[in-house]
């Protein structure tokens, strides 16, 4: 009965926990991965065409930002 108990405030702690992660990883905001550029509402990401992760819709602004970025660091 004690196992069962334990098992139980186990299975419950692990479902907070991950319900915590959940609600941290909704609220992250994401970048591209190109120019590491945060989204918003102005600069909606979407796929990658090469399937490497989020990247800016607007390609042109995005290039224009990576140039930007190398030719400052």
């Amino acid at each position: 009965m004690a196992d069962e108990a334990t098992d139980k405030s186990a299975r419950e702690r692990a479902k907070q926990i991950a319900e915590q992660r959940r609600a941290e990883r909704r609220q992250r905001k994401r970048r591209c991965v190109l120019c590491n550029l945060e989204e918003s509402e102005k600069n909606p990401l979407g796929p990658h065409p090469d399937g490497i992760g989020p990247s800016c819709r607007d390609e042109l602004a995005c290039q224009m930002r990576r140039r930007q970025a190398n030719a400052n660091g």
